[in-house]
């Protein structure tokens, strides 16, 4: 459970650079045990469908959790304009982390991934 806005703030950015560092990990490792040679349909590989499955699995998980830490965020209204203000930036710094997920992620689909 997320007590504080200034918590809120700080988890949706850092939940984002785990993803982005899971993703970019799964794609080193995947290079390094050359995956991409494995063809599962046509040119889409092993390697770029595991990548892919990763990317949406991620980007559902965090919308989940946005719209769980959101709902909380209404369900505890507060009269103090401080908190209020936090909730909102809170607010937009998770949309800006749901954005950048796909945005710095998506080049999983059509970019070559192991650089040859």
């Amino acid at each position: 459970m997320i007590s504080h806005p200034l918590i809120s703030i700080i988890t949706g950015f850092v939940l984002w650079s785990v993803i982005f560092l899971l993703l970019y990990g799964v794609q080193a490792t995947g290079c390094h045990l050359a995956w991409d040679r494995s063809v599962v349909s046509g040119s889409f590989t092993a390697h770029r469908l595991v990548l892919v499955s990763l990317l949406l699995l991620s980007f559902g998980f965090f919308l989940i959790a946005f719209l769980r830490t959101r709902g909380r965020h209404l369900s505890r209204r507060s009269t103090d304009p401080t908190i209020k203000f936090m909730h909102e930036v809170a607010k937009y710094v998770w949309w800006s982390a749901l954005f950048a997920i796909p945005f710095c992620s998506a080049g999983v689909v059509w970019l070559t991934l192991c650089g040859t």
